[in-house]
């Protein structure tokens, strides 16, 4: 990817700085120069994405968490993480999609030793300062969710939320990463959200979260619920997935 960035640049230069002595049948050969000089980053990350996938995702999500103003979320912990975790001793909690690590800080400041996974590293060196003038510390892994070994046995807490729906996989591997007693906490979409929002495969279907959940006969589920609320991302009303569980 380093090299097809440097690639990238070399002819964006070569093309400003010749922009001038190019006969174009424009009448304003500038503004065509400025157009392309615009158009090109999008051509040229198309590129990357397609020869390294995992690298197109990294700098997709490095510019939501972290250089896009218009991409609202919210910046303060989730309130069913909050919730739930209030009045629990705390252990070791495991942050699947930390992003900029607003609930990894907030679990460490309430004594949890705490792991964040996610895929955007420009968010995780955020969430590393941001915890460094909180006076806390958090283990972080700059890897994609689905690479990364969830342990056994060795989570207290696992948070997943708004990291997309589960499915029997997911689930299998968070059953056996939790010790026994240990919580689970879902937050995502509904689908009729992603159908709102003009995405209508986006989302979870009614009770799919739940029925995974069940079907792996390890948890006792403690809340559940399918309803309109503010989600974290967006910070509009639509309709939720929330689930709190405990292993057996």
């Amino acid at each position: 990817m380093v090299d097809q960035l440097e690639r990238t640049w070399m002819v964006r230069s070569f093309f400003v700085l010749n922009c001038n002595s190019i006969t174009i049948s424009l009448k304003n050969h500038k503004t065509f120069c400025y157009l392309f000089f615009l158009l090109f980053p999008l051509v040229s990350f198309g590129q990357v994405e397609k020869t390294d996938p995992i690298g197109g995702e990294r700098i997709r999500w490095n510019k939501s968490l972290t250089h896009d103003t218009a991409y609202k979320f919210n910046k303060n912990p989730n309130t069913l993480l909050m919730e739930t975790v209030r009045g629990l001793k705390p252990g070791k909690a495991l942050d699947l999609g930390m992003g900029q690590g607003r609930n990894s800080i907030y679990l460490a400041m309430n004594g949890w030793d705490v792991t964040g996974v996610d895929i955007a590293d420009e968010a995780i060196a955020f969430a590393l300062k941001q915890a460094k003038e909180n006076k806390v510390n958090i283990h972080t892994h700059n890897i994609p969710m689905e690479t990364f070994d969830f342990g056994i046995h060795e989570w207290d807490l696992i948070v997943h939320v708004y990291e997309g729906c589960f499915d029997d996989s997911r689930v299998g591997k968070i059953v056996k990463a939790l010790k026994p007693g240990g919580i689970l906490v879902f937050e995502f979409f509904h689908r009729e959200a992603g159908i709102e929002m003009k995405r209508p495969t986006f989302g979870c279907e009614t009770n799919l979260v739940k029925s995974t959940v069940e079907k792996a006969d390890a948890f006792k589920i403690l809340r559940y619920s399918e309803e309109v609320g503010i989600a974290d991302y967006g910070l509009k009303n639509y309709k939720l997935v929330k689930l709190v569980a405990a292993k057996k």
